[in-house]
């Protein structure tokens, strides 16, 4: 993002990026517990522009994160009430997650034990391979059949206990993933497609944060307009 600030506080709509995104689960009537895993050096601004300036429904548990994504979910599992029978896992620069995928994800974990958010890829994919000459240029290597390519999102929804053990044998052998669901495949089980959002836009530039604050400008003026005028 080319900020000094961590993209999940940058402001949206005059709110940090990540207090949108733990407000859709919060307003959930089918989640029990909301687990965020922050950087140490982010402790100060969480409070002070999340948790003290805010009312949620659910007690905001936090936990410290890894030095890699891995070790950041693991000790977010770890941090969870071990009752719990489903987990999702989301990033916290996706915020414009809607209770409509929440629930599908909360009953694709609980039929098929691991399941990840995903949309057909709308683009042509390639992959590439570099040229023989040593210029580092790339060169078309394939062209991949679209038709069975997905973009994945987030949340994974896991079977609580699956994604828990799934994470201990990729500690046990020092594998790291930036994807959870590719540590279930690893120990050879399934994972199921929920149908994902396309408005379910990860944060990743200031393009991104562009699009994301007038598409919701353009949402609250047109819920204005439907309520007669009136703020929403």
């Amino acid at each position: 993002m080319g900020t000094k600030t961590n993209k999940q506080f940058l402001k949206l709509q005059d709110e940090p990026i990540l207090y949108w995104t733990i407000r859709a689960f919060d307003e959930s009537p089918r989640v029990d517990e909301i687990v965020v895993i922050l950087n140490p050096d982010d402790w100060d601004i969480f409070n002070r522009d999340i948790t003290s300036t805010h009312i949620f429904h659910h007690q905001i548990k936090t936990t410290a994160g890894g030095d890699t994504r891995s070790q950041s979910v693991y000790n977010g599992l770890k941090a969870a009430d071990p009752r719990c029978s489903v987990v999702l896992i989301h990033d916290g620069a996706r915020p414009m997650i809607g209770e409509t995928l929440i629930g599908d994800s909360i009953d694709f974990a609980l039929k098929y034990k691991a399941a990840i958010a995903a949309v057909p890829a709308k683009n042509t994919i390639k992959s590439v391979t570099p040229a023989g000459d040593g210029s580092g240029t790339l060169q078309v290597n394939q062209t991949l059949d679209r038709r069975v390519l997905y973009e994945v999102q987030t949340p994974q929804a896991f079977d609580y206990k699956l994604i828990l053990s799934a994470y201990e044998a990729a500690a046990a052998d020092h594998i790291e993933a930036t994807d959870d669901a590719a540590l279930v495949e690893r120990l050879g089980l399934p994972v199921a497609i929920i149908p994902g959002d396309y408005n379910n836009i990860k944060i990743t530039t200031s393009e991104d944060l562009m699009i994301i604050n007038s598409f919701l400008t353009l949402m609250n003026k047109k819920n204005q307009h439907e309520s007669g005028g009136r703020s929403i």
